[in-house]
């Protein structure tokens, strides 16, 4: 017995001393800096320069005057010209008084320069290293990326790690964008059956400008061009302080950045994916050739087939959409089924046209399947091996395409006159 007693006091302190000494190992938390974005910019000189937007201590200043850093309310950005990425955490960690620490980090930022160029080393280094967590969000953005974290000012959020995950959450509120984690954008950029694309963000200053790149298979009388959905980053009419946001897809080939979807677009996307929660559209108006009506798209639903002739892909989307008005004007009180009919045979040829819209320029001008109609080609081929020789990625920009559309306008949320 007495034996026992002393094994287990000897166990006892053994415990103690593996506890002490183990915490001398330990990082403490106020030896870290925690990093909630990182920016990735081209320097002329062709080196990389590493932007760490990183948050303050709470009750803190927004950090001391004649640093190099620029701040926020909540937050401040530190930039380095390096070689590497690693080589810049470290060039940042000797300057700093604490450690970069990325467990937290919530946004990847590359401005469309650096993805123009190509990104693909940095997406191994990104989703090897240790503390950088797959679910942070992928962001492209149309300015350089420095200026877009100098930029992220939280306006209804104090905390800037959860103003990203509030920002990118507005794609189930209005279908004008979409969330890409970095576990997805590598999946599809590793992929054989899809491209990879982002989140399209950039910063508005208040600078009221429509560029007006549509495609020009619309009709004039059907047209997007000028309405609310057919903006992208930096371009919407917000008056507002100086800020980012997040409008429109950035489409990739390969690891290259190619080309831009604005919001009607990237509506378009969702539906084909069947990734549209809710959405609101402008549909040209039968009765007024000058007025709109909003519809309200749910219950978005959408079955692809692709068909191979003599090589040549041909691709079959058959979407069913449910919708109902949301906005109209006195001339439309009192509304007949007659005249719903007609508002749905104008809802039916704008989003149709619009698909198509999506459709070619992914495939004649961005050569770009975003829409992983890939996972649905595969079926006409028997082995891998000749799925691999195909080379699907490459043969998309050859599809044809035949879409069948029904829009059900759910006439009993209209007020109409008894």
């Amino acid at each position: 017995m007495k034996a026992k007693k002393i094994l287990v006091f000897m166990l006892i302190v053994v415990l103690i001393l593996i506890t002490l000494f183990g915490m001398n190992s330990v990082t403490s938390m106020d030896n870290l800096a925690y990093v909630v974005a990182v920016g990735f910019d081209i320097k002329d000189t062709g080196k990389l320069e590493l932007s760490f937007q990183i948050a303050l201590p709470s009750g803190s200043e927004g950090g001391s005057s004649g640093s190099s850093s620029s701040q926020s309310s909540s937050s401040i950005v530190t930039s380095v010209e390096c070689n590497s990425f690693e080589s810049g955490v470290n060039l940042v960690n000797s300057y700093l008084s604490k450690e970069l620490n990325l467990s937290h980090c919530k946004a990847v930022v590359f401005s469309e320069e650096i993805a123009s160029q190509g990104i693909g080393e940095y997406l191994y280094t990104l989703i090897n290293h240790v503390e950088i967590r797959p679910t942070c969000n992928v962001i492209i953005s149309k300015c350089n990326a420095k200026y877009f974290l100098n930029n992220s000012s939280p306006m209804l959020e104090q905390l800037s790690s959860k103003y990203y995950e509030i920002a990118s959450t507005s794609e189930r509120v209005t279908g004008y964008t979409y969330n890409i984690t970095l576990l997805d954008f590598f999946s599809d950029f590793a992929d054989s059956f899809t491209e990879c694309f982002a989140t399209l963000g950039s910063v508005n200053d208040g600078d009221i400008s429509n560029t007006g790149d549509n495609n020009d298979q619309l009709s004039s009388s059907l047209s997007n061009e000028g309405t609310d959905d057919s903006y992208v980053a930096s371009e919407t009419p917000i008056d507002s302080q100086k800020n980012i946001e997040n409008l429109g897809l950035a489409v990739f080939k390969g690891d290259k950045l190619v080309g831009e979807l604005n919001g009607v677009e990237c509506i378009a996307h969702l539906i084909l994916t069947n990734e549209l929660e809710n959405a609101v559209i402008s549909v040209p108006s039968p009765f007024e050739s000058t007025n709109y009506i909003d519809l309200y798209l749910t219950n978005s639903k959408c079955k692809s087939k692709v068909y191979l002739t003599n090589g040549t892909p041909y691709i079959k989307p058959s979407i069913d959409l449910s919708a109902r008005i949301i906005s109209m004007s006195d001339d439309y009180k009192d509304l007949t089924e007659e005249n719903i009919e007609l508002i749905e045979e104008y809802a039916k040829y704008y989003v149709e046209r619009f698909i198509y819209d999506y459709l070619y320029k992914t495939a004649k001008v961005f050569k770009s399947d975003i829409t992983a109609f890939g996972k649905y080609a595969v079926s006409n081929f028997a082995t891998i091996d000749e799925w691999n020789k195909y080379n699907w990625l490459d043969n998309y920009q050859n599809s044809f395409f035949n879409v069948d559309i029904n829009v059900d306008i759910v006439s009993r949320y209209l007020l109409i006159d008894t």
